[in-house]
């Protein structure tokens, strides 16, 4: 019984130890996550233009998607694209207000700058019925009169950043960071409208990936954050191009699962290694 309590003393100090010290290596590259932010680094948008940012994830994927999505939204402030904040699902509410607010906290600490609610952003909030609601996104002629109010109650006429969005081609970017089954192919098959089609994007938590890259060989799909390992390297493509920027959790979270990875390889190893040598003795 004993041995079992070593084992997870061992695996909460390789995971605890490096958070606790803030100590990162560098990630392994990820292709599917340099297009993604690619995506964002050369997006070029005009007045009235918008990215659609959902977040349909809730607390127990928290570690992996509130990463991706904490940097999808850091990349988009940095760059002065105004977007605007929607969940398909209803624990994902409370992230759309908490995770803009400490981007904002962080870049303001950071460069002296400020950033805004409803100029730079707005929330739209959870809306149930969300899968008729994007089939219906391509239709309207007015997407103001379509969603009406913010989350906060505010008339979307009023609010500048939404006050001007009148169809889907004024959504120059559509980004998805998700952990429910089937959300994705929603997105894929309905948020387009005859010829246009805005880039996607999508963060998917680790083991939801193999059913998603089929959309990123086929094109469908712009760009893809793969679990906590796509969202370190992200982190360190955003701090390459932002010198002052300070470390994330994303590389810290990976650095940790790394090294707790490298220390069940040596206790397997090491296990077989013991009982070898009791069978032969």
């Amino acid at each position: 019984m004993w041995q079992k309590r070593l084992i997870y003393i061992f695996v909460l100090l390789a995971l605890g130890i490096p958070l606790l010290m803030k100590f990162s290596s560098t990630p392994a590259r990820m292709p599917a996550a340099e297009k993604f932010y690619n995506a964002i680094a050369d997006l070029k948008i005009q007045h009235g233009d918008i990215a659609f940012v959902a977040l349909d994830f809730g607390p127990t994927t928290k570690a992996e998607n509130e990463t991706q999505a904490f940097l999808l939204i850091e990349h988009l402030m940095r760059r002065r694209i105004p977007f605007a904040l929607f969940s398909y699902y209803y624990q994902g509410e409370p992230f759309l207000t908490s995770i803009p607010e400490e981007v904002v906290k962080k870049l303001e600490q950071e460069t002296g700058e400020k950033w805004a609610y409803g100029k730079d952003w707005v929330n739209l909030g959870y809306r149930p019925g969300a899968g008729m609601l994007i089939q219906a996104i391509p239709k309207s002629s007015n997407l103001v009169e379509l969603f009406k109010k913010d989350a906060k109650g505010n008339n979307l006429a009023h609010v500048p950043v939404f006050s001007n969005v009148r169809s889907i081609k004024n959504i120059k970017l559509l980004a998805e960071i998700s952990s429910l089954a089937g959300v994705v192919d929603v997105y894929i098959q309905f948020f387009q409208s005859g010829e246009y089609k805005p880039p996607f994007l999508h963060g998917a938590t680790s083991i939801s990936v193999p059913n998603v890259f089929i959309y990123l060989d086929s094109g469908q799909m712009t760009g893809l954050l793969e679990g906590v390992a796509g969202a370190a390297w992200y982190s360190k493509l955003l701090s390459d191009e932002y010198k002052n920027r300070e470390i994330d959790s994303a590389p810290l979270i990976n650095t940790s699962l790394g090294i707790a990875h490298l220390v069940l390889i040596f206790l397997i190893v090491l296990g077989n290694i013991v009982a070898s040598f009791s069978r032969r003795s």
